[in-house]
């Protein structure tokens, strides 16, 4: 597997340096063509072949196309918005902004990673941190591993779990035993590298008092493995450079990913214990602890546990790099898709109720739109692809395998853009496009079968 640590020159994005003429020409086409063609294509389905389907790909039409509007228009890396408003403001204080940061690291049997991201923690351009890694009931020599590191390194407290409770329970005995003293408290996952200035990156979007959280940018560290880490790294990057570009407009990033995120203390402490220890449908829910503890910052703790907390800010930094082993077997990948789709249900059940309060009207409507999108999307690909042909009806089928390829393009064309240097690297996501077609019908299985966890990895 090639995995080597990237370099810690931080590579220029998007937004982070200034668009070119020719950039913004691309962008432009990009949004003018994808409207353009996808528009056609649901007045055909809507009009003149079937109305379901044309339905269906009328939301599709408007998610897609607002999705990148918005992220394009609105979306500014939080870093830059804040550096320009502080030259603004002509704020001439010689302390910069430089909170301890408690970072908080679980793993279970993974000796070489918690070194390979122990490393890149400490190569960090910010220095004003504690490094707490959980050794969550590992049965090799994680431990031991994580032992030499701290003798290694100043500032590294170790906690050693007897058994296996799981990562949510792991981070919580990590921030309490540790104890976590930061002002902020970050969360990386064992099987990740950091670029050197994601940290501090990080840290300055905290200069703004009404954020609570805040997401990297993920990649995949092992994308040259194989055609299947290739799509996922073409999917991850898309996924954060439109998804949540879009949702970062709003303030209201509704999954900072364990691989990377950066949580104001007093923003998740209140709901650190009913969090650690979530019941579902009557039973402990150990998954999703990424998505579900955003939900608690973006609201969830005002509605649940009580009117003295407030509402957050969740924001998306562009320019915070973290690169993350994705899975290189196909049957590895399902079992991750599944996991996700199942807490995906159960946080869409937990945000559901109070999304709407406090929150940009076009923002909430855009969240339970995408649900239902969701929810759909396996029932008018049966009706596309299987019922309809049946019955003799086969062009409603090639209508909807043709938009989704075109979505695919539209990603990929974005994908290069962004890294104009990656060579053919966006034909992969155009193979993924053909894989999420996949992924979709695995969404009532997924919801079917949420209480089973057994087949699952943690």
């Amino acid at each position: 597997m090639k995995t080597s640590t990237p370099d810690n020159k931080f590579p220029e994005t998007l937004t982070t340096r200034r668009k070119s003429k020719k950039q913004k020409l691309a962008m432009f086409l990009i949004v003018l063509g994808g409207g353009s063609l996808i528009g056609t294509k649901v007045f055909t389905l809507l009009f003149y072949l079937d109305p379901i389907l044309g339905l269906y790909s009328l939301l599709t039409t408007f998610l897609v196309f607002i999705s990148f509007i918005v992220s394009y228009i609105g979306y500014e890396d939080p870093l830059n918005y804040h550096a320009k408003n502080n030259k603004k403001n002509e704020i001439t204080s010689t302390q910069s902004h430089n909170p301890l940061v408690s970072i908080v690291i679980p793993a279970k049997n993974d000796p070489v990673m918690i070194a390979e991201i122990t490393k890149s923690v400490m190569l960090s351009s910010y220095e004003n941190f504690e490094l707490i890694l959980v050794n969550d009931g590992s049965t090799d020599n994680t431990g031991k591993v994580m032992d030499e590191l701290k003798n290694q390194y100043a500032n590294i407290k170790i906690i050693h779990l007897k058994k296996n409770l799981g990562k949510r329970k792991a981070v919580r005995e990590g921030i309490l035993t540790g104890p976590a003293s930061g002002e902020i408290i970050l969360f990386i996952d064992s099987d990740c590298v950091i670029e050197r200035t994601a940290i501090e990156r990080l840290v300055k979007v905290f200069e703004d008092p009404d954020i609570g959280a805040v997401s990297g940018h993920g990649r995949a560290l092992n994308k040259d493995d194989n055609a299947l880490t290739k799509m996922q790294d073409t999917w991850y990057d898309g996924q954060f450079s439109i998804m949540k570009a879009i949702e970062s407009v709003f303030g209201t990033v509704t999954c900072c990913p364990g691989i990377l995120a950066a949580y104001r203390r007093e923003a998740i402490m209140p709901a650190l214990d009913k969090w650690a220890n979530d019941q579902f449908l009557g039973s402990e829910f150990t998954l999703g602890d990424d998505r579900h503890l955003t939900s608690y910052v973006i609201g969830g703790n005002q509605h649940y546990l009580g009117k003295q907390h407030r509402v957050w800010k969740v924001k998306y930094c562009e320019s915070a790099i973290v690169y993350t082993i994705v899975p290189t077997k196909f049957k590895t990948l399902v079992l991750q898709q599944i996991r996700w789709k199942k807490s995906w249900f159960r946080v869409f059940f937990f945000t559901a109720p109070y999304y709407y309060k406090n929150r940009n009207p076009f923002a909430a409507s855009l969240y339970y739109l995408s649900m239902l999108w969701s929810f759909f999307s396996p029932v008018v690909a049966f009706r596309s692809l299987v019922y309809l042909p049946l019955q003799g009806s086969y062009l409603p089928g090639l209508v909807y395998l043709v938009g989704l390829i075109f979505i695919g393009l539209l990603f990929a064309a974005e994908f290069k853009l962004r890294n104009p240097d990656t060579g053919n690297q966006w034909v992969y996501r155009l193979y993924w496009q053909i894989l999420g077609f996949f992924f979709s019908s695995l969404e009532f299985y997924s919801f079917l079968t949420i209480r089973n966890k057994s087949w699952l990895t943690r």
